[in-house]
């Protein structure tokens, strides 16, 4: 067997199954009926995605903004159309699904490790980032469920080598990345590893070539339209047209202000600086109304910036970036905390990490807000080192393939991220570090167990 030889055959009992949903649905229950109200609906990008909804019903597929990938604006106009336009309605169903993602990720600690169902459940079911961020009209969810379907498949393809796991394993990805934009490189990444994996398994050139047809089938069948459109109307290639917003307007402060250079608001300044001097030099009177043309260049004028920052300086922002990210506390991303009294993170000065956090501690007045992100921020560096030291564990007790691929998705997942600090920005890696706790618990009870028995004996 692939995995592992400690791949177990016995499956959980549907009884076991339907226990892990229902604690899933009562933690996000519970937690929607105490802590969320319907005006937090219309903060952030939650508007953004309910206006983008209701464009289908005078647009097509492909009619909406080229800044953001269609997925889960179609996935709020099919739920408005057949329940109705109440956002609670969506809210439901996100809950629903969140709690299948907790069932999957039970399944796939059972496959991997031939134990831990009932530890990966539960972690699953209060874990809350995912928790907060499946009552919000964001994409977060949908993808993580989509993600963790994939993460199923994907396993099973490895145990298995059935073309039918490799099928799902390639539609759950690309469906993952019509929600949202941020799994699109790892597209390419995945069919190279995955065609070396077989490759160095001595499969044949012919079985190879088939692999890579149905990949490439799938994938072009649902994003080719997208390419389509985005190369007819604004002549383009790209998938989305949002990147030189992102690296201009997001990365660059960070990276400016993580590498020690000065504040994230003086990293502000010098990115539009930048751009109203390449826009004197070119001559031009503003950005292009093509929005790929807009984004390019943006774009452009964000490398240059990180370029002459240099690398061992963007690197170290990326480094104390992803710390922050894995280490944050999800509470902070609750709706009731951020309706206490609180400075903005961003906003705080400082010319390094400690300098702006100890600044944000210093304007934060409110002294419940201020213990419960410490209790929150205890529990995640809590959880986090039982990860780590799982995925330490598991170095030497699985084959290279199967931490291999839970160690580069997680990479991927940091290094697309970057700089940019947000809890939520964490969440498509969450079971993969709850996997790498379950390890983690799993060891230590059959440890203990074992000095129990030992010490019983004697």
């Amino acid at each position: 067997m692939l995995i592992s030889g400690k791949l177990g055959t016995g499956r959980p009992s549907i009884k076991h199954v339907i226990w892990i949903f229902c604690i899933a649905l009562f933690v996000r229950s519970i937690y929607v009926y105490i802590f969320v109200e319907s005006s937090y609906f219309l903060s952030e990008d939650q508007t953004l995605y309910i206006q983008l909804a209701y464009q289908f019903q005078s647009s097509d597929f492909l009619g909406v903004t080229p800044q953001r990938v269609p997925g889960y604006p179609l996935f709020l106009s099919t739920i408005f159309s057949v329940a109705g336009k109440g956002l609670w309605n969506v809210v439901f169903i996100q809950i629903l699904l969140d709690s299948i993602s907790c069932v999957v990720i039970a399944l796939l600690a059972k496959s991997i490790f031939g134990r831990g169902f009932w530890i990966a459940g539960v972690l699953s079911a209060i874990n809350l980032n995912m928790v907060v961020l499946s009552a919000t009209l964001l994409t977060d969810t949908l993808f993580l469920f989509l993600f963790v379907l994939f993460l199923f498949s994907l396993f099973q393809y490895l145990k298995t080598k059935s073309i039918k796991w490799f099928f799902f394993l390639v539609l759950f990805i690309t469906l993952a990345t019509l929600v949202r934009a941020v799994s699109y490189y790892l597209l390419p990444i995945l069919l190279i590893a995955i065609l070396s994996w077989r490759f160095w398994q001595k499969d044949s050139g012919l079985k190879i070539i088939k692999l890579t047809v149905l990949y490439l089938s799938v994938v072009g069948i649902l994003l080719g339209g997208i390419h389509q459109r985005n190369y007819q109307q604004y002549g383009s290639t790209a998938f989305v047209s949002q990147t030189g917003a992102a690296v201009l307007g997001w990365i660059v402060p960070a990276v400016y202000q993580y590498s020690g250079q000065g504040s994230y608001q003086q990293g502000q300044k010098l990115a539009r600086s930048k751009l109203n001097l390449a826009l004197q030099r070119d001559h031009l009177e503003g950005l292009s109304s093509n929005p790929f043309v807009s984004s390019n260049y943006q774009t452009n004028i964000g490398k240059e910036i990180l370029f002459e920052l240099g690398f061992v300086k963007v690197l170290k922002a990326w480094t104390i970036g992803s710390v922050i990210n894995i280490l944050s506390p999800s509470v902070a991303y609750s709706p009731a905390l951020r309706s206490m009294k609180h400075p903005s993170f961003y906003e705080a000065g400082g010319n390094g990490v400690f300098e702006k956090l100890l600044n944000y501690i210093k304007n934060s007045d409110e002294f419940s807000y201020l213990l419960i992100l410490s209790v929150g921020t205890i529990i995640s560096i809590i959880f986090t080192i039982m990860a780590l030291l799982g995925a330490f564990k598991m170095t030497s007790m699985f084959p290279f393939i199967t931490v291999a691929t839970l160690l580069v998705l997680v990479g991927y997942f940091l290094a697309i991220t970057g700089p940019i600090i947000g809890v939520k920005y964490r969440l498509p890696i969450e079971p993969i570090l709850i996997l790498f706790a379950t390890h983690f618990l799993n060891e230590y009870f059959s440890n203990k167990s074992k000095s129990l028995k030992s010490s019983g004996s004697v």
